[in-house]
């Protein structure tokens, strides 16, 4: 069963709930008579905020670096980068100079498969594309430390690079706020010593569940002074709205055009509901490739369900809860004070994992998880204290067993 047989799963469920009692059924919306991708990217790129023009940056012989995101985020990388590379090229940056960096901080290595659909025949054929590859030392240059001392490590053709540009999407994000702008840097093409350094600043913070929508935050601040002491010039960004359309492009300052899609980006995503719902439905798409990617959803649907209800978790889960972090599902069975513990006497060595860990902690204390998912084991759903459910409908039957029949409902 695919991603859109698990939409179709929750569509069919839905139906059956008596109207009553569904209390809300919300998504992204959708952009009214929204251009096509290319277009709104040349405009974008002919009226930067905040910060000079493209051509103005571009050195015909220099380098040009782009940060791109990976196939874990719903950037249209085929559909914006084509116009970005037009637009250089006018400018006076051959295709030669340029190089795209997959920015995939500590997520797998992409294939070659998996980089020509995502890219495209006309970005692969034209310029390079390479990942990230944050587990060799020999990537990065030491650029020093912030003012509080968090290490600045980052790839060392991105550094090197006469331009540095960024090309992300702008969407809630569970420790930054909001992804985009100079989060394609840190935690994109850093090491992991960096990022663990503003994982665990967001950890730290004592609304950790409430950070995702808050766009002036301490971690923000720090992955932006990351990114200026990395050199990182200008960016593009996007907004996808429901049909998968531009709801908004931006380009220029890293903050300041950043700030801006972050307004748009309340109007795509941020929805009102009249309150929380006893059992909630959460599709996890499009982060559906293991479970450090879904937890995303996750901690979105704690704004909707009750304490001691149900979260009905959807999503297909390939590879598993989290093959680059295996540290994380050695202990995620823990409370937070335990994690804390373990962490403090060294037992957890993987301080991006620790962060994670305490956010799966704070969503088990408040809510009880039935995972409906064909790509993660029945074992690994117990490795994190979830229910199995084969379809949504079992799962959704299981919850209203335990909690009533006059239960609220909340899909989202």
């Amino acid at each position: 069963m695919n991603d859109a047989a698990l939409i179709a799963d929750i569509d069919e469920a839905a139906a059956q709930i008596a109207p009553e009692r569904l209390l809300y059924r919300i998504g992204p919306a959708a952009a009214p008579e929204p251009p096509d991708w290319p277009t709104a990217v040349r405009a974008a790129l002919r009226e930067p905020i905040g910060g000079p023009a493209l051509e103005h940056l571009v050195c015909s012989y220099g380098k040009v670096v782009i940060l791109a995101d990976d196939l874990t985020r719903p950037t249209p990388q085929k559909q914006i980068l084509p116009p970005l590379l037009d637009y250089l090229n006018a400018a006076g940056a051959p295709d030669g100079n340029i190089t795209i960096i997959i920015a995939l901080g500590t997520h797998r290595y992409m294939t070659e498969p998996e980089i020509a659909a995502r890219f495209g025949e006309e970005v692969t054929s034209r310029v390079r594309v390479i990942n990230h590859l944050w587990q060799a030392p020999e990537t990065f240059v030491d650029l020093g430390s912030t003012a509080k001392g968090t290490p600045v490590q980052v790839n060392r053709t991105a550094r090197e690079a006469d331009l540095l540009i960024g090309a992300g999407s702008i969407v809630p994000h569970c420790y930054a706020g909001w992804a985009g702008g100079a989060k394609i840097l840190q935690p994109g093409i850093c090491s992991a010593e960096t990022t663990a350094r503003t994982h665990c600043m967001a950890a730290e913070d004592e609304d950790l569940l409430g950070i995702p929508g808050r766009a002036e935050n301490p971690v923000r601040r720090e992955i932006e002074e990351v990114a200026a002491l990395a050199g990182l010039d200008f960016i593009l960004n996007v907004v996808v709205d429901a049909n998968g359309a531009p709801a908004w492009v931006g380009a220029g300052d890293t903050v300041q055009a950043h700030r801006a899609g972050v307004a748009a980006g309340e109007r795509t995503y941020v929805r009102d509901i009249p309150a929380p719902a006893d059992v909630v439905v959460v599709d996890a798409e499009p982060t559906t490739k293991d479970y450090w990617q879904g937890i995303k959803a996750l901690v979105h649907a704690q704004r909707g369900v009750k304490a001691g209800g149900t979260v009905i978790f959807v999503g297909t889960f390939p590879e598993g809860i989290a093959p680059t972090h295996p540290e994380f599902s050695q202990h995620s069975l823990k409370p937070y004070g335990a994690i804390l513990e373990a962490l403090t006497a060294g037992r957890i060595s993987d301080h991006i994992a620790s962060a994670t860990l305490r956010l799966h902690a704070l969503i088990m204390a408040h809510c009880k998880v039935i995972c409906v998912s064909p790509g993660m084991s029945i074992a690994d759903k117990g490795k994190l204290g979830f229910g199995h459910a084969e379809t949504v409908e079992q799962a959704l039957e299981a919850a209203l067993t335990e909690l009533g029949q006059s239960a609220g409902v909340g899909v989202i």
